[in-house]
């Protein structure tokens, strides 16, 4: 954690000296995370988010983002025999999002994913466990069709060399990736009601799939 004096402290978080003392009187849990040194009262720089209306309400708009999505997965795994709660109690590795360039239809779609799990199992299948599902969905604000899928990479020195290789795969697509967190329910958020044919699709090189 980095601090800064009370001098310091009021330039980064342009407000006063007046200003700051009357937020830590009236907040005592975050005037313990600040510290004496040198007999100056060292404020944590962290801190200057809470005189930021801006970043307070975006902060505030993420929490109960993240309070929809805790709920929906509460609501989801209530019932263990869905495929949603099945594949929630799976290891993955990541969460992805690919964004065709191109206005692809669903089978396209479908054809592109397959064959990218096929390329990545061919190279590393022999050094790794790999699991993968996805699901087919039309962009909102345009023609054509996209892709979410999760994807369980076993070893764990191969994520990143399968990630590159994935993303190289898409070189032409916008393919936004982030370490999987089962409790940001976005395993429930693809596994919608009415999945059928080319809409998802699970794969695996694993002995036991499920």
């Amino acid at each position: 954690m980095i601090y800064e004096t009370i001098n310091q402290f009021v330039k980064t978080a342009k407000t006063s000296r007046s200003s700051v003392y009357r937020f830590y009187k009236k907040n005592d849990g975050l005037w313990e995370e600040t510290k004496m040194k040198s007999n100056k009262r060292m404020i944590p720089q962290s801190h200057a988010k809470y005189f930021d209306s801006d970043l307070l309400f975006d902060e505030l708009q993420t929490s109960i983002l993240e309070i929809k999505s805790l709920r929906r997965l509460i609501d989801c795994l209530a019932d263990k025999e869905t495929l949603p709660a099945t594949f929630w109690n799976l290891d993955w590795s990541f969460f992805v999002t690919v964004a065709y360039r191109a206005e692809r239809n669903k089978k396209s779609c479908f054809r592109m994913m397959t064959a990218m799990f096929d390329e990545i199992n061919t190279k590393y299948g022999d050094s790794t466990d790999l699991r993968m599902f996805f699901t087919t969905e039309p962009f909102a604000n345009r023609k054509g069709y996209h892709n979410h899928f999760v994807i369980y990479i076993e070893n764990r020195q191969l994520q990143t060399q399968i990630m590159q290789d994935i993303e190289k795969f898409f070189e032409y697509d916008r393919v936004d990736s982030s370490i999987y967190d089962k409790y940001k329910a976005g395993l429930f958020y693809i596994t919608k009601d009415g999945l059928e044919n080319e809409d998802w699709y699970f794969d695996c090189n694993l002995n036991t799939a499920v």
